[in-house]
């Protein structure tokens, strides 16, 4: 699983399921993590699931839209990316996962945003 299954599988922890929530926690805390929510990027859920139908799931430019659309939708000023790599996760190899952090940087950038991509194993 991905970041957010991984933090879901301590016991007790959710994660924010609306904007107004996650900015809220951000002003408490400084930091904020927010899961999928239906109010934030409804439609990334149905380009997935046509995603599979054609099989452009590992597409790594849908891949990256998909993820950076959620994070740009709420507007955080810095974005934090921790991009998986090996045989646990979806991008396989070191090239693939740097395709995909850059990817995902020139997005970001694109939008003004302090962004950082961190590949882990």
């Amino acid at each position: 699983g991905g970041t957010i299954d991984k933090f879901e599988s301590i016991k007790g922890f959710r994660f924010s399921n609306s904007k107004e929530e996650l900015i809220k926690i951000v002003n408490e805390t400084g930091t904020g993590l927010m899961g999928q929510a239906e109010s934030i990027v409804p439609l990334d859920k149905k380009l997935y699931a046509l995603r599979d139908v054609t099989a452009t799931v590992s597409s790594i430019p849908l891949i990256a839209s998909s993820i950076m659309s959620k994070k740009l939708a709420v507007h955080a000023d810095a974005i934090i990316l921790d991009v998986k790599v090996g045989s646990g996760a979806f991008m396989k190899n070191i090239d693939e996962a740097r395709e995909l952090a850059t990817t995902m940087y020139k997005l970001g950038r694109a939008f003004d945003r302090n962004i950082v991509c961190i590949l882990t194993n």
